[in-house]
């Protein structure tokens, strides 16, 4: 069960965390290199961060049945936020640096500036955040299935074996089945801790000179 759920749960974070990264590299490339989307971009940001994303979650999990999808875009629809901002700070930083600035005067396509130019730079940032959105993602779908807004006990996942195993707690002999699920999910936190770390420095374009 243990194993089952585990997958279920790794599902759950790595399609949000796809998700999140397309998105928040998408726009927040456009969000800090094109410079008339600016301000746009930062009302869209200033009015949906000040929403809490527990508010969204248990919202859209009222609102739609309780379902793997139903979770996956609920935690994206404010997700990206966070990865949108950060690149964009960071494209801020390069994109006026002298070999961007002789490309735009050569008549360099913008999409090419950003492919070649900027995005290699950022790929091993870009790896810790995604590695980093796996257990926060599986942190959420844990939470909900905790107050009862998860999945349905049907589908298996570390949230519903944690909610189990809570209620099992009074029973000294019953308590592995909190315990097993709890360690389940601080190894995959702590690994994919560990391996953004890893392809974070391996990417990292300094670690190669």
């Amino acid at each position: 069960r243990v194993w089952s759920g585990t997958r279920t749960s790794l599902l759950i974070g790595f399609a949000v965390a796809l998700s999140e990264a397309v998105l928040g590299i998408l726009m927040g490339v456009l969000w800090g290199y094109i410079r008339r989307l600016d301000r746009l971009f930062t009302e869209i940001y200033n009015v949906l961060d000040n929403i809490p994303q527990t508010i969204i979650l248990i919202l859209f999990s009222y609102i739609m049945r309780p379902s793997v999808s139903t979770l996956i875009i609920a935690m994206c629809l404010t997700g990206w936020l966070d990865m949108a901002r950060f690149i964009r700070n960071q494209i801020l930083i390069i994109r006026d640096r002298d070999y961007n600035l002789a490309s735009r005067c050569l008549g360099t396509p913008s999409r090419r500036i950003i492919l070649r130019n900027l995005l290699p730079y950022l790929v091993s940032v870009i790896m810790l955040r995604m590695a980093l959105a796996i257990p926060a993602a599986i942190g959420n779908e844990v939470f909900l299935t905790y107050i009862g807004l998860g999945l349905p006990v049907s589908i298996p996942s570390l949230g519903n074996l944690i909610n189990e195993g809570r209620v099992l707690m009074t029973s000294a002999a019953l308590r592995y089945q909190l315990f097993f699920p709890a360690i389940a999910l601080s190894v995959v936190t702590i690994s994919f801790y560990i391996i953004g770390n890893a392809f974070a420095d391996a990417s990292d374009p300094k670690n190669h000179i």
